[in-house]
Parts: structure tokens; sequence; C-alpha cells
């Protein structure tokens, strides 16, 4: 038995998610169905392998679609925050489209990086409980564990509002992002280009997020990051990612971490969600402000324009 087998039959059938979750709110997989789907993408052609486990045990699944050569390789990450779901069915759109139409260069994927807090998320929707989860298990926000500019001490907005996560004991120490930062370090600079799929903005973000100014490729990345714009309609909003929420920054963020291993990288707040001024009942469910109704169609539009910069096509 295969370790996703085992993560599959450890989770009962269950009912659909849209038989708990208003149809309006947009179809989205339950974890169980998302483990069933990485199953059959694999069956499909992609390689997969188990990274890590997560805190609570759940497999860190990983994608590799593409040559084997390593140089010149893209790296995706998905699903670091608990309820960003559109991020997941983002990096799944990347797989489906690198299945579909074989890559010139290697491209890895992990779909899903904090399957603890996606289960969570999903437990709140069954439930009809209005809460925000963002944070792994042990409460950590996994976008401020890695290693550059860590921070020990949380930021004023997370010691405001403690339900954002705490940075962790150390850089690296949660699971998850130990998974992903155990490849980075044995491999030897053979990343080229990476993304990282969040939601909420509507917005492509560059380094800096740890501190002020821009690193020398800042113009490098900005052309890069039109050309994405472009291709998603010129509806996004190009910024660096200290320049957000000024003076807070976002320090140990996998953006920076990724650039200063060499990564040409680009972060992605894949949409604005379901939240509107003018429909009350958006505005009290935390889940519908990141997710928006038609994932399949923006998850589409997203990954057809991450292709070309990732993989360097026309």
């Amino acid at each position: 038995m295969t370790d996703l087998e085992a993560a599959l039959r450890a989770h009962e059938p269950e009912p659909s998610l849209a038989s708990d979750v208003p149809i309006e709110w947009g179809r989205y997989a339950s974890y169980r169905e998302l483990l069933q789907g990485f199953a059959l993408r694999e069956r499909e052609g992609a390689r997969l392998s188990i990274a890590g486990r997560s805190v609570q045990g759940e497999p860190i699944v990983r994608f590799e679609l593409g040559p084997e050569t390593k140089a010149g390789s893209a790296l995706v990450l998905g699903g670091i925050h608990a309820m960003e779901w559109i991020g997941v069915e983002s990096a799944l759109a990347l797989v489906d489209s690198l299945l579909a139409d074989r890559p010139a260069r290697r491209v890895v994927i992990y779909p899903l990086l904090n399957p603890d807090g996606y289960r969570a998320a999903e437990a709140n929707l069954r439930a009809r409980r209005f809460r925000f989860v963002r944070a792994n298990a042990n409460g950590v926000d996994l976008n401020r564990n890695w290693h550059t500019d860590w921070r020990p001490r949380k930021p004023f907005y997370q010691r405001v509002f403690t339900f954002l996560g705490t940075p962790g004991a150390r850089p690296s120490s949660e699971p998850e992002v130990a998974a992903v930062t155990r490849e980075l370090d044995a491999s030897r600079g053979e990343f080229v280009r990476g993304t990282s799929l969040h939601s909420f903005g509507g917005m492509l973000l560059l380094p800096y997020g740890g501190r002020f100014g821009r690193p020398p490729d800042y113009d490098a990345l900005h052309a890069h990051a039109r050309g994405v714009n472009a291709r998603l309609g010129g509806r996004y909003t190009i910024r660096a990612s200290s320049a957000w929420v000024p003076g807070q920054f976002a320090h140990g963020m996998e953006l920076d971490d990724l650039h200063a291993r060499g990564i040409s990288p680009i972060l992605v707040e894949c949409a604005w969600g379901q939240l509107s001024l003018w429909r009350p009942s958006t505005w009290l469910h935390p889940w519908r402000w990141f997710n928006p109704v038609d994932p399949e169609v923006q998850a589409t539009r997203i990954a057809a324009a991450l292709r070309p910069f990732l993989l360097d096509e026309p």
C-alpha cells in the first residue's frame, strides 16, 4: 500500500462538500477528494512522491513533471494558508496543463503545503462555523517560517490579530516548510523560477517582503510580472510585498527565501474571493473572502498565465 493509499484509507468516505456548503459559493474539493485527485494525476503520468508529513501526519504531496534533467527547474507552491483554496486549485491546474502538454523544463509542484489547515477549514465549512483559519496545526503561519529575514518576534499585526499565527520556534521548525527547504538545500541552484499561490487582493507580489528596498533584479522580475498580468487581462496590481501594508514587514516569507536562493519568484494573490459591499452575507464567512465562486475558470486562467513565466515559453 502506498503512502497516498494509506492516507485515503485513513479518511473514510464522507458526504460531498456540496452537501454542506451552499452551491453558489463555488464547487471546491474536500480533502479526501483532493487525495483522490492526486492519485488520479499520478496514474495519468505525473511523478508523485511524499516529501514529508504534516504536524498531524498528513502527506506533503510533491509532483514532478517534464524531463528529469534538474538544471533550470521551476518550483510551484500552493496551499500554504489554510483557507486559500483557490491557490490549491491553481497549482493543480498547472499539473493538468503540464500533463496535457509536456514541458521542456522540469517543474516541481507542491499543491497543498498545509493539509492540516485545509482540513480545519473544511471542518468549519461543514459545521457552518464562521472562523478564520490561516496557520498549521501548531498555530504557525507557514509563510513566516522560512529562513530569509526570519524573526522570532511576531510583527505588530500578528500580535494584535493572534489568530494569524506565529513565526514558529525557528526557521523551518514546521515539517511542512522543512519538506520544501530540504529539497532546496539539496538542489544546488537547480531551480531558476518559482511561484507561490495564495489568495487575497488580486496582486502579483515581488521581493522584498521582509525589508525595505528592491532587489537588484527587481526590474527583470517586474517585466515577468507584467507579462503574467497581461495574460490575466491586466486586472492585477504589481508591487513589492513590503509595499502592500507600508511599515509592516513579512519576515521569513517564502518569496524572499526563494529569491535568496537564486530563484526568480512571483507570489500570486489569486483572487478577491466573494467579498462584496453589496452582499452582506459575504462579510460574515472568512472562507468566502479568499475563494471565488468559479474556481475552475479562475485556476485555469492563472495556470495559463503563469506557464510561460515558469517555462520560458513564448
